[in-house]
């Protein structure tokens, strides 16, 4: 993790997003996904508040994969991410300067902590949109930055119609309960 934080400079914010929104779209046990959130939240907070670089904890720095599971992961990933960067360039510079950033590092708080929410496909729409406000950040790409804020909006209208099914069923359920006894 260290050598990737200075490895990437100012844009490690974007590239850090990134990667932790990546390694969250795979399978993992219930509950992962909220430790997984964590290290975005710091790292959207560190960008809403304008830090010049990314700071981690020491032991977070020192952390590494395996290199064959690191290998692994790179493969699956590194074809659709050059694809993507061969798109990608900075542009729109208004979506990307400091006030942007701001917003940008709040928006990827609230996308990462509805990643957390055991909401059924929850992570999925949020991960994907972090992953390309990430490479946004990264690349100072304000077409991709447009795209996580529509993204975004996907995001909370799911969210607000998952909200919805659930408190019409629990309110269906308690009625029925009502009833029954």
């Amino acid at each position: 993790m260290g050598e990737v934080v200075h490895a990437f400079g100012e844009r490690g914010f974007g590239a850090l997003i990134l990667i932790f929104a990546l390694v969250s779209l795979f399978p993992w046990p219930p509950g992962s996904k909220a430790i997984l959130s964590v290290p975005i939240i710091l790292l959207s907070l560190e960008l809403a508040f304008q830090r010049e670089r990314v700071w981690l904890p020491g032991w977070t720095l020192n952390r590494g994969l395996p290199r064959r599971a690191f290998g692994q992961a790179l493969s699956r990933v590194l074809k659709p991410i050059r694809f993507v960067e061969r798109l990608s360039r900075p542009r729109m510079p208004w979506l990307t300067g400091e006030v942007a950033d701001v917003v940008t590092g709040l928006t990827c708080v609230f996308l990462a902590v509805m990643m957390a929410l055991p909401v059924p496909f929850g992570d999925l729409l949020p991960g994907v949109t972090l992953i390309v406000l990430g490479l946004g950040i990264m690349q100072r790409d304000g077409a991709a930055i447009l795209l996580g804020a529509v993204g975004t909006v996907v995001c909370v209208i799911y969210l607000f119609l998952v909200w919805t099914a659930v408190t019409v069923a629990v309110a269906a359920i308690g009625g029925w309960a009502g009833r029954l006894f």
